[in-house]
Parts: structure tokens; sequence; C-alpha cells
């Protein structure tokens, strides 16, 4: 049972360094456009390497039941901390642009293995365990924007917010491998034959609800990539801008909480609807001439609205 608790307590403290160190790149990015001369093309298609470096969670899948689990957070945590620590170094966008395609590697290796890792160790009380973890992504989220704005206004680079984290993943790495060699956990295996039988017509059924973990996690990463940039433009300080995003994941872990009180009596999908509406109408709002506080005011509260639509549990 210490065991247990000693493995969530270090994947929610990752889960919640890997949060901050993901959702700098918002609050970097005007800095980046600066020091680089780049164009917003070049600027977009490397804000996006970051991302798109996450479809290596589909083999980290594969390869967590291969290795292990908890091994595979280790070794995702140790990506992420070469990774963030290569951005801080990084003297040309080629350089910086696989920098962050190494940090997005780290991430969608530690998706993949530290979801099914906590899911294995807590099968009992899986949505418990999964929900708490996710909850350190939003404390992350909230830690992230602001520091990485403090970084830059106190000491004029925005290579200093990933230089900080990047030693506390590396610290984390080693935390977990010693973990996964006290734990040995089952490298994976098992009886699938009767999981793996899914009739067409359920696929059909649960395809709405695949599609809308894409558009839900396209637009949170917009919103984390490009929301200070857009406020900054428009007029908003550096440091408010940035906040806006951290309010926006705090407000969406307060209603991942709030929601799920009614989702059983409403229903999910009732639930998915109303508050996915209301978050696009605070989103729409945002486009009308309003003061800015308005606008950052808005767009954090439209996380609030989000929160149900991420519920690890909802599926289950």
């Amino acid at each position: 049972m210490a065991l247990r608790k000693l493995l969530l307590l270090l994947s929610f403290l990752s889960f919640i360094i890997y949060a901050t160190a993901a959702t700098e790149i918002g609050a970097a990015l005007p800095g980046i456009v600066s020091e680089f001369k780049l164009s917003e093309s070049l600027i977009g298609v490397l804000a996006s390497l970051q991302s798109l470096a996450g479809v290596l969670a589909i083999p980290g899948g594969v390869l967590s039941d291969l290795f292990g689990k908890m091994r595979l957070v280790s070794l995702s945590l140790l990506i992420m901390g070469v990774g963030a620590l290569l951005i801080s170094g990084s003297p040309a966008a080629p350089l910086l642009g696989a920098s962050l395609f190494i940090f997005g590697s780290g991430m969608g290796f530690f998706e993949a293995s530290v979801n099914a890792c906590i899911s294995e160790i807590f099968r009992e009380r899986r949505g418990m365990a999964i929900n708490l973890l996710h909850i350190g992504w939003n404390i992350g989220s909230l830690i992230g924007p602001p520091l990485a704005a403090y970084a830059i206004l106190a000491y004029g680079s925005w290579r200093i917010g990933y230089l900080l984290v990047s030693p506390f993943l590396l610290a984390l790495s080693l935390a977990s491998w010693a973990s996964a060699r006290a734990s040995a956990l089952p490298s994976g295996g098992g009886n699938r034959s009767s999981k793996a039988r899914i009739a067409s017509g359920s696929v059909l059924t649960l395809l709405p609800l695949m599609i809308i973990p894409f558009f839900l996690v396209a637009n949170q990463l917009g919103i984390t990539a490009w929301l200070p940039s857009i406020l900054v433009d428009q007029g908003a300080p550096l440091m408010e801008a940035s906040l806006a995003v951290g309010l926006f994941w705090a407000l969406s872990g307060v209603g991942r909480l709030s929601w799920a009180l009614f989702t059983d009596r409403i229903g999910y999908w009732r639930i998915l609807l109303l508050a996915g509406s209301s978050s696009a109408i605070l989103m729409l709002l945002t486009l009308i001439p309003l003061p800015i506080h308005a606008k950052i005011a808005l767009w954090s509260c439209s996380g609030f609205f989000l929160g149900p639509a991420i519920q690890p549990s909802s599926l289950g």
C-alpha cells in the first residue's frame, strides 16, 4: 500500500512539473519570434512541433507493455528533462524546433505510460486516481505560464523558464526509475482476447466520443500556445496574458470536479452539450470589442466549462 501511494505521489508530482514545462510555450513565443526574427508561418510550424511529437503516445503504449510502464514513465521524464535543457540553450531556430520535438516526444511517452500505470495499480479506484493525476496537470498549467512570464520580465530571457524545470524533470526520472525497480510491475501481456472483441456497431457508437477528444485537445493546445500572444497584441501585459492561460487550466480543474457532481444525474452527453456550448459562447464573446481584462476573464472562465469534457472517469 505504501509503495502504491509513493508511485501515485511521484506520478502526481511528475504531472505538475510536466504541465509546468509544457505550458511555458505560450509566454515564450513572443520572445522566440523577437530573438530569431521568425515569420508567422515559421513560428506556427515551430510551435506545433511540440504537439506533433505527441503522436508517439501510440508506440509509447506498446513500449510500456514491453518494458514496463513505470520504466517508460522514467524514460519519458528523462527525455522531457533533456528536451527542456536543449530548448533553454538552442542557439538557432532549427535546433529549437528539434529540441521542442524531443520534449514533445517525452510528453507522448509520458501520457501513454503514466495513465496506464496508475490505472493498473489502482484498479479498484481507477477513476479517482486518474482524476487526481489530471488535477496535477491543472496545477502545473497554472504555474507554467506565469513562471515563464516572470522569468522573461525579471531576467529578460524566455529560456530561463525551461532551464528552471529541467532539473526537476531529471530528478523525478531518477526517482521513478528507482520506484520501478522496487515495484516490479508486470510488463504487460495478460488476457486481452476478451477485451479485443468489439463489435463494429459498438465502434460506430463510440466514434463521436473518439472524435471529441481530438477537437478538445486541439482547442486546449491552441489556447496554451497562442492565447498569450493574442492578448499581448490586444494590449495586455505579458504577465496578465500568461495568467489568463494559467487561470484557464486552473478553472478547468475546478470545473472537472464541480461538474462531476451532476454527471450521473444529468448524463454525460447533456453535461457535454451544456458545458461545451457555454464555453464556446464565452470564447465568441471575446471577439466583441471589450476591455482587455474582460476578455481575460472570459477566456479564463471558458476553462471551467471545458472541465467536464476531460473527465477520465466519465467514460469508464
